[in-house]
C-alpha cells in the first residue's frame, strides 16, 4: 500500500515536530550499509518520524537521503545542515 506524497503544509508541520527529536541514527563514512538500513527500517516502523545525522560530505547527503527514502519507502521531508528528517506513515493497529 503506497501513501500519497505529503504536501508542503504537512511537511512544515512534521519539521516542527522533528525539532524536538534527537537523531535516531548516525550515518558515518561507511555509508548506507544493510545493518544501517535495518536500523532505519526499525526506527521508522516504531516512530514514523526520525532524524538521521550524516557524517559525510554535504554533496553526498542529498544522494544518500534519496537512497534512504527509496529503500525504506519513506519520504525525506527536509533537513538542516547534516541532519535529515524522514517520515513514513505508521501502519494502523487493529484491536482484534
Amino acid at each position: 500500500m503506497e501513501s500519497k506524497p505529503l504536501n508542503s503544509a504537512e511537511k512544515k508541520e512534521l519539521r516542527g515536530i522533528a525539532q524536538r527529536l534527537k537523531p535516531h541514527i548516525h550515518l558515518g563514512k561507511q555509508g548506507l550499509t544493510d545493518p544501517l538500513l535495518n536500523e532505519i527500517e526499525m526506527a521508522l516502523t516504531k516512530n514514523g518520524l526520525i532524524k538521521i545525522r550524516f557524517e559525510i560530505t554535504r554533496e553526498e547527503i542529498k544522494e544518500v537521503a534519496t537512497q534512504i527514502a527509496k529503500k525504506s519507502q519513506s519520504e525525506y521531508i527536509g533537513g538542516v545542515g547534516r541532519i535529515g528528517i524522514f517520515f513514513r506513515d505508521m501502519p494502523e493497529k487493529t484491536n482484534n
